[in-house]
Order: C-alpha cells, then structure tokens, then sequence
C-alpha cells in the first residue's frame, strides 16, 4: 500500500502543519496581549504555548529519516483514536464542566485539541509513508498555503473572538442594565420617601401617625419593593405602622451599632442602605431613611423597607439569561441579580463555581461605587458557534490538501508562476520573454503597445471594497480576451490595468480594434446586486519596426498616452505623440517640485471675500491655495489637477486647512465669518474624515457653524460615500457648499437631494447676465429654484456692477468676484474684513 501523494506534496503538507501551529501560537500571543476579552480567551496562553511546543516537536520530527513505517504508524493509529474520542467528545459536549482530561476549559480549547491531534495524526502519518520530508524548494507554493492556513486561522480566531465579543458584551449589558434600572428604583423610592417626609414635617404627632398609616398603606399598595414602613422615635423605639415593619423591628433587625449609628445619623437627606443583618433572608431589606421634626420639636425616623429583591424587574433580563450576576454590597457580601440564585458570602465560592466572568463596577445613585460579577453559567449558545466556527480549521485543512494535490505539477506550478492568479493573464515579466519567443518563431514586421485601464477605478475600489473591484477586474479581463481579436499578448499590468502586445497589425486596424474594446467595457457589469456602467480609458504606442522592441520604454509610451487620455477625461483611445513627453516631463516635474513645497511649507494659503449685498458687508472668505515659485506664480489649473491624479491633493489639502486652523486662531476678523475649504474627492473618500476634521476643528475652538466644506460637483461620482460624509457633517452643524455648480454633471432636480446647504454658482452663468437675456434668465431660475429649497446662494466670478444691481433684488444674496476683491494674503483680507465693518 502507498499514500498516493508525492513527496513534494507531502513536504507542502507537512509545513501547512508547522505553519498552522506557528500561527495559532502567534495568534495566541496577539491575542492575550492586544485582543483578549475579559469574559473568556479564544486561545489561552497555555494552548498557544502547547501549540508552539507541538510546532517543535514535529519540526525536529520532520528532519529524522525514521528507520522503520511502524513506528510511525503506531503513533497515527493512537492519534486517530484520540482524535475520535477528542471531536466526538466536543460535539456531544454541551456542558463545559465535562472533565476531560483537563483540556476542556473553555469550548474552545477543547475545539482545538481536536485539531491539534488531527495535526499530529496527519504528520506521522505522512512520515509513515514518506519518511523523507525535508525541505522541497517550491517558495511560490509554500507561501500560497501558509497563506491560507494564516487566512483560515485568523478567520476562524476572528469568528471566535467576535462571538466572544458578543458574549462580552452581553454581560457588560447586562450590567448596565442592572445598574440603570436599580438607579431608576432607587431614586424613584428616594422621591417618594421625600414626599412623605414634606408631607409631615413640622405637623403634630396625631397628624404624624395618621399621615404615616395612611402613607404606608398606599405605598405597600403602589409599590411592591415595599414591604413596610417602620417609624421609630428619637430613642429609636418602634411605633407602629405595619405587621412586617413590627416584625422586623422586634427582630432586632436594627439592633445592630452601625445600623443604629446610620439611622441616627445628622443627614437631614433621604439617605438608603442595606441592611446587613437580613442579606440571608429570603426577603433581604433595602432600608430607605427620612429624618422628620414635628411641630413640637421632637425627632422621629421613617424607614421605607424595600425588597431588594424587588428593585429590579429581573423579568427584563431573561433574555440574558445565559449570565448569573451578583452585586458585591460588601467585600463579604455578593447579592443576586438573578431569582434562580441566592447570596453569596465569599468570592471564592462564585469563582470556583463558574469558570468564565467579567467584572464592571456600576455607580449608584452618584454615591458609591459597587462590583457587579456577571458569571456565564450556560455555554449552550457557545458551544453550538463552536462547532460551526471549526468547520473553518477542517475546511482550510481539507482546502490546503485538495490545493496541493491540484497543484502538484510541473505545468501548473509553471502557469501560477508566469500568470496572474486573478484574471489568469499573463504577468508583465512574463510578457517580455513571451514576446520575444513569438516574434523568434514568427515573422514580425511591427508591433504596438496598448495600455487599458477602468477610470476612476481607485474610488470604486474605495466605495464597494477590495471583493467587487476584484470581480470587475476578472470581468474585464474576461471581455478583453473576448474582443482583443489574433495576434495578440494581453498581460495584467500594474493598478488594475492590462497591457496589449498586438503583432502585425495597422494602425487604422488597432485603432479600430481598440475602439470595439472600450465599447464593450463601457456596458453593464453585474456584480452581485450591483449594476455598473464604468468607461475605460486606452493608451497606445504604434511601431513600424520590432527593432523598436524596448520593454521598458515601450510601456512607458503608451503609459504617458493614457495619462493623456484620462487627464482629457477617460472613455478614449490617446496615441502617442512625441509632444506628449513634454508634458509627461512638465508634470513629473511639478509633482517632484510639488513634493518639496510641500515639505518646505512653500504654498501659500489666500482668502477671497464673499460679499452679503444686503447688508454690503464681507460675510465669508474662501481659502486658495497659491504656490509661489520664482519670481511668478504655478498657476493651481496647473498643479492641482497634477496633485490630484498623484494623491498629492491629500497632502495640499491637509497643509491648506492646518494652514486656514492657524490663521483663524490668530485673526480674530476671520473669527468673525464663515471660512470656506475646498476638499477633494480623495479626502472626503478618506474613512473617519468627518470624524477626524470635527476634531480638528473642536480643539482649535471653531464654531462649526462658520466653518463650509466646499465640494465640486463631480465628488458625487462617489455618491454613497461622499453623501454619508457630507449629511453627517451638515448634521453637526457645519456647512456644506457645492462649489461651481452647473460645470458637473448635476440637474438643477438634483438640488433638491444634495446634502449641501450652500450652493455657488459658476461663473459660466455670470457671463452675459448683466443685460435681459437667456443667460439673464437661467441665472434667475437657478437662484430661485436655490432659494426655494432652502439653500444659501453664493454667484462666483462678479465683475460687472450691472449685474451686482440686478443680482441686489435678492435678498441676502452673496457675491463672490473681483468687483469686490481678488483672492488676498491673510493679513490684507483681515485688514479688507476690519475696513469693511468700520463703513
């Protein structure tokens, strides 16, 4: 008989072992140092480190060249039994005080050790059919299953400890719970006695008794916490008021020195305690306290005696149930939250009893502090996640054979090795050998080089996550393929785009071919319950000559066609033209320069008044960005759609607001308006941003209600994301503007859902509305329509007085344009600000 398993796979099968066992004790370490829950842990030090010492033992193990099969057959025969009575044990094991060997602490300790001995069964099982499993020189597929051993693992730890999380949160839940409901009790009780209490103070005695009787009959009635009301005069002897408050008192249940002291106490507040010597009972008494001074002087004490059994409407936590909870009144005294369990004196007692259990203190009545322990006592629920939660570690098992097996070939090995897993392309180092070996066996007369690439794909990747954008990509790839024609290599290039080698073909021909292949792209993906209409981009680099095969050079022609492409707005084919070097050139340029103004806090921050024609005074400023070089100026048309396609606009936009932070705190005239901020699309994508810029904001003391978030039209691309981060901020109480609305891709019915309080209106629309015309028309529509739904309006780019006295019929329309004043440094538009408010 032979395992029919090659040593190769099984080498790769026995190092899945090692790794597993490696990172259960890594995770175990993870755990116990940053993760771990109080209630219980997924992996307790002391498997984590059996774990490792597994690991060791079988890493020696692996490098012994055993003599003899028996051996190690014998030592899989007891694992397999082991492992049998092990799983079979955990399956049908619903109570964890089950002693099995001492291994079963926790359920999933006890899930583990089935693995663990299903690891060992499988190592010297494979030592028993191939002794020689040392080390095999096959790093890609090694690294491919410690990878899926690492993403089973932290899955199945994940799981777990989400379902321990859950757990713990249930106990601290039911803690607060508690808490709020005995507060709730408490104070309620506390009115009612202060009630009674202004009720008799400063009456006469046969009022007194009379109020009090009456009181401690409907009190009994209308609460049952109540059990009696027990009166006692100044000498603390009992009058009577009550069967149970008579037998408590003849009890001598306050005969105790501290509870006398308490009670004769020179608080003149409703004060509450417990008293000690009924804590055993089965009614323990929650002592409420009134001191009353009649109109003859004399003192007398009321004692509203609760049930503290009582105080809580237990019946509101059954559905937590699985948890036992006791309130530590005293450092000897813990008492049930639950009906089913009585009070204990001692700690020990509670935790040699149940195993797992957290501890949170709760305040009372902002008077003291008390320990709550909340116990697990059923692990039903538990359990049953377990045994569905290692399903992951045997199925990432069964996953690792069932890979390695498939695997285990030469030509397999060699595809994985020169493909790219995802769309099973060619990878971009394979793609030069490939044509190369073609154009050797074929004949080759020209060639060209097409890059294609999904625009805006980052922010989908962004928005839908890392899953959806893969099945677009592999969609992609899929229609490329089917439309990309003869005479062709497609490899996967770098972020998500593909690179075409096309052999012997026309440039009218490619042009053609390439055309069809962004028609395609452009239709509908379904993915999932998604539907996306995306556009594709291209760029393409023709060749008359294999001569001019130069890998490197060719790709970064055609790159530089289809940054063309994509900075002209996508959806197009760009060929490469000589010229285009100089403004891949130029833009490299300013990108490295960009860096260093950066670094070297070179950009400037203007601010260009926004006027309120009502009231003819500077309401607003809007922050630019400037960057002065030289002895000119970059122009931001110039660099900031550069920063924007680099990322760098993170960076320019996190500079310009620390910029605007520091000098609203040192101007006060800047205090005074609302600041605009212009944030692009790739911070506002950015997760925690609002979070993050509230913070901001409140440890700089800005009143969020002048401060406006300006956004450009096209962030609505991004529509779920962008529309959650604005609504949140809008609803803090900031502003939110839709800078130079009509230049994007809005209709004016859009307005009307765009969370955004201020709209401005392009300049695009200024222009010939001075006079009655079209223009003059549209404006009004849009201004009206503005106002209509509630929205500030702000029009950019004024610079006719005409069109400033026709805009005027508005009120507390704002004006932003040079007719008032160009973009100033900060100082001149503080001075601007303070000039204006002197007039």
């Amino acid at each position: 008989m032979r395992f029919n398993v090659s040593r190769s796979a099984s080498s790769i099968l026995y190092n899945a072992i090692l790794y597993f066992h490696c990172i259960v004790f890594a995770l175990g370490m993870a755990e116990s140092t940053f993760l771990g829950y109080e209630l219980m842990e997924v992996i307790s030090p002391t498997v984590a480190v059996n774990s490792l010492i597994i690991a060791a033992v079988l890493s020696i193990t692996k490098k012994i060249d055993l003599s003899t099969k028996k051996f190690c057959a014998a030592i899989a025969s007891a694992s397999a039994l082991c492992l049998l009575f092990v799983q079979f044990s955990f399956l049908f094991h619903m109570q964890i005080n089950y002693d099995l060997w001492g291994i079963d602490d926790s359920p999933f300790t006890l899930s583990l050790s089935a693995i663990f001995t299903f690891t060992i069964l499988s190592a010297f099982t494979i030592k028993a059919f191939h002794g020689n499993v040392k080390a095999i020189k096959n790093n890609n597929l090694n690294l491919i299953i410690l990878i899926i051993v690492l993403t089973g693992s932290v899955v199945w730890h994940q799981v777990s400890l989400k379902l321990v999380k859950s757990q713990d949160a249930s106990a601290r839940e039911k803690v607060h719970l508690v808490g709020s409901m005995l507060n709730n009790s408490l104070l309620a009780q506390k009115k009612a006695l202060a009630r009674l209490k202004n009720r008799v103070e400063k009456v006469n005695f046969e009022d007194f008794r009379r109020l009090i009787r009456i009181d401690a009959m409907n009190y009994k009635a209308d609460y049952d916490v109540i059990k009696g009301v027990l009166v006692l005069d100044d000498e603390l002897q009992h009058i009577a008021t009550d069967s149970f408050s008579t037998n408590f008192f003849t009890e001598g249940m306050i005969n105790k020195p501290t509870i006398s002291s308490w009670i004769k106490g020179d608080s003149e507040e409703v004060r509450f305690a417990a008293n000690s010597l009924s804590l055993d009972s089965d009614t323990p008494i929650l002592m409420f306290l009134a001191r009353v001074t009649l109109a003859d002087q004399n003192r007398y004490y009321v004692l509203n005696l609760l049930d503290m059994n009582l105080l809580i409407e237990k019946n509101y936590l059954k559905y937590l149930g699985q948890f036992d909870a006791f309130l530590e009144l005293t450092p000897g005294t813990y008492f049930s939250v639950d009906y089913k369990n009585k009070t204990r004196v001692e700690l020990s007692e509670l935790t040699s009893r149940y195993i797992n259990f957290i501890m949170e203190k709760i305040n009372v009545m902002d008077l003291v502090e008390h320990k709550v322990y909340n116990f697990l006592s059923d692990y039903k629920a538990i359990h049953v996640s377990t045994i569905i939660d290692q399903s992951i570690l045997w199925l990432t098992f069964l996953f690792v054979f069932i890979f390695t097996l498939v695997a285990d070939s030469s030509r397999i090995l060699e595809f994985n090795a020169n493909h790219d897993e995802l769309t099973g392309f060619l990878k971009l180092k394979s793609l030069k050998d490939k044509f190369s070996e073609y154009c050797s066996i074929k004949k080759c007369n020209n060639f060209a080089v097409v890059i294609i690439k999904i625009d805006f794909f980052d922010e989908i990747q962004n928005s839908l996550g890392y899953e959806i954008s893969d099945q677009i990509t592999k969609q992609t790839a899929e229609k490329i393929k089917a439309n990309s024609g003869n005479h062709v290599l497609i490899s996967k290039g770098f972020n998500n785009s593909f690179v075409l080698y096309y052999i012997n073909t026309s440039e009218v021909f490619l042009t053609h071919k390439v055309e069809a292949i962004l028609l395609e792209l452009s239709k509908f993906y379904c993915i999932d319950k998604f539907e996306l209409n995306l556009t594709s981009s291209a760029g393409v680099v023709y060749y008359d000559s294999p001569k001019s095969f130069n890998f490197k050079l060719n790709l970064q022609q055609a790159n530089i066609a289809l940054e063309r492409s994509m900075e002209l707005g996508g959806n197009q084919i760009q060929i490469y033209k000589q010229s285009m070097d100089d403004k891949f050139n130029e833009k490299t340029t300013i990108r490295n320069k960009l860096d260093s103004a950066l670094k070297n806090n070179e950009l400037q921050v203007f601010y260009q008044p926004i006027h309120n024609l009502s009231g003819n005074q500077v309401v607003a400023v809007e922050a630019l960005v400037r960057w002065p070089h030289q002895d000119g100026w970059i122009s931001p048309a110039k660099f900031i759609p550069i920063a924007e396609t680099t990322g760098q606009i993170v960076q320019v936009g996190k500079y310009v607001l620390n910029q605007v932070i520091r000098d609203i705190g040192h101007y006060p005239e800047l205090q005074k308006i609302s600041v605009a901020v212009n944030f692009s699309t790739k911070q506002l994508i950015k997760e925690n941003f609002a979070i993050d810029l509230q913070y901001q904001l409140t440890q700089n003391n800005i009143d969020y209600r002048k401060f406006t978030i300006e956004v450009t039209e096209s962030a609505f691309q991004e529509k779920t994301t962008i529309e959650k981060t604005l609504t949140q901020l809008i609803a803090s109480g900031l502003n939110v503007a839709i800078d130079d609305f009509g230049t994007g891709f809005s209709s004016l019915s859009y307005l009307a859902n765009q969370p955004a309080n201020i709209i401005k209106i392009d300049r695009e629309f200024t222009l010939g509305a001075d006079k009655n015309t079209k223009e003059q028309k549209l404006l009004d529509t849009i201004i009206t329509i503005c106002y209509d739904l509630g929205k500030n309006v702000v029009v950019e780019g004024v610079e006719d007085e005409k069109l400033i006295n026709h805009l005027s019929r508005y009120k507390d329309i704002r004006i932003q344009g040079y007719f008032f004043s160009k973009p100033l440094p900060v100082d001149q538009v503080a001075e601007y600000i303070r000039a204006t408010i002197s007039k």
